[in-house]
């Protein structure tokens, strides 16, 4: 009765007697989700969140909640209006004017830093980039001409639907979720391997090509190259060679990659499609070529047959607000061959001029970033009179290296947010901002040049020969370059003719090919030249030669009984022996011929019948390489 007191004791125990506290992980939970946030772009793919709170008791500042505080979705996935502006152009305009080091800059989207969700701009005609901001707005595109977008400053993946995190995926052929039925391919190997130096063609990609990929098979130093079909380069034309980077071109974005100057790695061109111009690929050959793969795609729908419009891209807005124009090349083509434009009349033309960049001018922005607020004149109109310098573009650089200059033209002009930009005097900028340099120095880089090794020892020990010696191109600071950059300084010789010394003409027999012999048996005979001459066949009187190892003229042939075969070619039977050819004249050495050739017997099968005379030429001696 008293083992089991203890027992009841325990049972009527509370149960939290025995377990760890838990009360502050049991108390950890989520809170409703909020509505959800305004949408991050009002066209383009942007992004709207719901958010919600964890409520914990921990004194540490973590929580126990399980899963996300916030959930993304896509929004306003609408294309944008013809004409507007880049999303991350915006972003980095936003910082336009305002000081930076001392200077004030225009400041352009830089895609080559490593985090490609940081705000990372250039000022423009400046070789340096400066990230303003750690994350760009959300649905800001990761990459030109790419559909993945920055999320909380991580790039996430958008399908083809334009939805975040989607698994949809176009296929070769651009249809989102297709099979690659609705066009076929087009692939090849370009792999002549002699080709003149410079620009040689190695195909046109037509009007409609999609998910288009060419790739150099080897390392070497030849280079790609694009233009339109009327003449003008879009990618390392005029012997220019261009870094990495993305094209507008055609209407799509065409990415080129190839290694950093000095290196060698294999050059390659992607672009998404569809294209609407043809395109001229090109190879700058500067080497034997080992070979390029390419491939695209078309649709099996091809537009009518006939002649027909292409265009290429829009070029950049002339203002950044309050309105500007851009304009793209229009030209009649059927066969990839440009034609005059009247061919095309049974056709609606496209437009080549629109308007963009139509958003009014942030003027009080401006106002703050730029001038100080005695820069802003009021009118009788009560309209906001604004004075900035605008610069044109930097003329090319008078020379490739060693230190040239450029030069742009700066301007004074007015806006009152309403009209177009006019032109005023410089004083009016002047007074309230420096004005811009007009020149600055450019290619500052040491010049490439020619460097030429020793020439080699002479190929041959008398008389002439050739000797070869190598040529590299290099700055003299580092190691050599491609021979691309040392153009257009012409490339010094690799190879010259040398004359050691006269070599000695030694005279001596020379013998021909033994004619035929004059009966195909019981005794025969047959002759050849013997003539006295030198290395270089000038002829000389039997004297000058050693009348001892004079060679036989005349010989016996054929010697054998008449029921045995003949063992030698003979007028009868010159079965065995081209009739035709020309006898050569070789020098005579004493020891090769002491057998004198012993009639070598050879096994051949008499004639069935005996040749006419006049189809027997005599022969004709000629000399033979020794």
């Amino acid at each position: 009765m008293k083992a089991l007191l203890p027992l009841v004791i325990l049972t009527l125990l509370p149960k939290s007697a025995f377990s760890v506290p838990n009360v502050n992980r049991q108390q950890d939970h989520w809170g409703h989700w909020s509505e959800w946030s305004e949408c991050s772009r009002t066209c383009g793919g942007g992004v709207t969140f719901q958010e919600r709170r964890c409520y914990s008791k921990r004194t540490d500042g973590g929580n126990s909640c399980i899963g996300p505080s916030r959930y993304f979705r896509s929004c306003n996935i609408q294309d944008c209006p013809e004409g507007s502006r880049d999303f991350r152009e915006e972003q980095c305009a936003e910082f336009d004017g305002s000081e930076f080091q001392g200077k004030r800059y225009k400041w352009l989207p830089y895609y080559g830093a490593p985090n490609k969700c940081e705000l990372n701009c250039i000022p423009k005609g400046e070789n340096f980039y400066y990230r303003h901001k750690e994350k760009v707005i959300d649905g800001t595109p990761c990459e030109p001409g790419k559909r993945d977008i920055c999320v909380e400053g991580v790039c996430k993946t958008v399908g083809c639907d334009s939805m975040l995190e989607s698994s949809q995926k176009e296929d070769k052929c651009l249809e989102c979720g297709g099979d690659g039925r609705t066009c076929h391919e087009i692939q090849g190997t370009f792999n002549i391997p002699d080709l003149p130096r410079g620009y040689n063609q190695i195909f046109i990609i037509p009007v409609g090509a999609t998910s288009i990929r060419i790739k150099e098979l080897v390392p070497s130093r030849n280079f790609l190259a694009i233009k339109n079909v009327r003449g003008e380069y879009y990618l390392n034309g005029h012997w220019t060679i261009e870094f990495s980077r993305a094209l507008n071109i055609a209407s799509t974005i065409i990415h080129y990659d190839r290694g950093a100057e000095g290196d060698l790695a294999p050059e390659s061109i992607h672009g998404r499609g569809p294209t609407t111009e043809p395109l001229v690929i090109e190879m700058i050959n500067q080497e034997s070529n080992q070979g390029f793969q390419y491939e695209y795609y078309l649709p099996y729908r091809r537009q009518s047959q006939g002649y027909f419009w292409s265009y290429g891209s829009w070029t950049e807005c002339s203002t950044e607000c309050g309105g500007g124009y851009q304009s793209r090349l229009v030209f009649c083509t059927i066969d990839n061959e440009v034609y005059p434009d009247p061919m095309c009349s049974d056709k609606p033309r496209p437009m080549n001029n629109r308007t963009c960049n139509s958003q009014r001018c942030p003027q009080i922005k401006r106002m703050s970033y730029i001038y100080q607020p005695r820069g802003w004149q009021h009118t009788g109109y009560g309209i906001s009179q604004v004075y900035s310098w605008k610069t044109g573009p930097w003329s090319s650089c008078s020379t490739t290296c060693g230190g040239g200059s450029q030069s742009r033209s700066v301007y004074c002009v007015s806006y009152n947010g309403r009209e177009a930009h006019s032109a005023v005097d410089d004083a009016e900028c002047a007074a309230f901002a420096e004005k811009p340099h007009t020149q600055q120095f450019c290619s500052l880089k040491h010049c490439a040049t020619w460097t030429v090794g020793p020439w080699s020892q002479c190929s041959e020990r008398c008389g002439k020969g050739f000797q070869t010696r190598t040529v590299s191109c290099g700055t003299g600071l580092a190691s050599s370059l491609q021979d691309f950059a040392c153009l257009p300084q012409p490339k010094p010789t690799t190879t010259q003719s040398c004359l050691v010394q006269e070599c000695t003409q030694e005279v001596g027999w020379h013998i021909g090919d033994w004619g035929l012999c004059s009966k195909s048996c019981s005794s025969g005979l047959r002759e050849r030249q013997v003539i006295c001459a030198d290395n270089d066949r000038n002829f000389y009187g039997p004297e000058n030669c050693n009348e001892r190892d004079r060679p036989a003229i005349v010989e016996k042939c054929n010697t054998q009984s008449c029921y045995l075969p003949q063992l030698v070619p003979s007028m009868q039977d010159h079965r065995g022996y081209d009739i035709t050819r020309h006898s050569t004249l070789t020098r005579y050495i004493p020891d090769a011929y002491s057998a004198d050739n012993r009639h070598e017997r050879k096994e051949v099968e008499r004639a069935p019948s005996v040749p006419r005379p006049d189809d027997i030429n005599p022969l004709v001696p000629s000399w033979d390489s020794y």
